[in-house]
C-alpha cells in the first residue's frame, strides 16, 4: 500500500524512473546528488530538502520535479497548472458558451452549420489533449 506522505529520497537506494515512456531504473552516481535513468539516459538532481527530484535538462525547457510517494508523484510549482493547460480550459469555456449561443440564436445562414462543425472538433480535440495530460501525469 502507498502512503501519500512524501518520503525523504535515500541518494543511495535504486527507483523506478519517473520517465513513463522507457521503466528504466534510477540509479545514484557516486559523489553527487543526482541520479542517472539506465534505459533513458535522463539525469535527476536532489533538491537540498531531499524530498525532490528535479530533471537536469530534456527535450523541452519545463522544470519537471517529482516526490517519491511510494511512486513518483509530480510537482507542479506553486501548485498551479501549466499555462497550455490554463489557456486550453479558458478556450473550451468560450467554445461551450458560444456553441450554446448558436444553438440559441438557432442560425440559419450559411455559417451556423460550419460554426458547430468547427465548434465541436476544436472541443473533441481539447478533451483529447486534457486526457493525454491527466494520463502523462499518472
Amino acid at each position: 500500500m502507498h502512503t501519500h506522505k512524501p518520503q525523504k529520497i535515500d541518494s543511495e537506494q535504486i527507483y523506478p524512473c519517473p520517465c513513463p515512456r522507457k521503466r528504466g531504473k534510477l540509479k545514484p552516481i557516486a559523489l553527487t546528488d543526482a541520479f542517472g535513468c539506465d534505459r533513458c539516459s535522463l539525469l535527476f538532481e536532489l533538491e537540498d530538502d531531499g524530498y525532490s527530484l528535479m530533471q537536469l535538462g530534456g527535450l523541452d525547457s519545463q522544470r519537471h520535479m517529482w516526490q517519491w510517494i511510494g511512486k513518483w508523484q509530480t510537482i507542479r510549482e506553486n501548485n498551479q497548472q501549466a499555462l497550455p493547460e490554463k489557456a486550453l480550459m479558458y478556450i473550451a469555456s468560450l467554445l461551450f458558451f458560444t456553441l450554446i449561443i448558436v444553438w440559441a440564436v438557432n442560425l440559419k445562414s450559411a455559417l451556423g452549420i460550419p460554426l458547430v462543425i468547427l465548434l465541436f472538433t476544436l472541443l473533441v480535440l481539447l478533451i483529447w489533449r486534457l486526457v493525454v495530460i491527466r494520463r502523462r501525469d499518472i
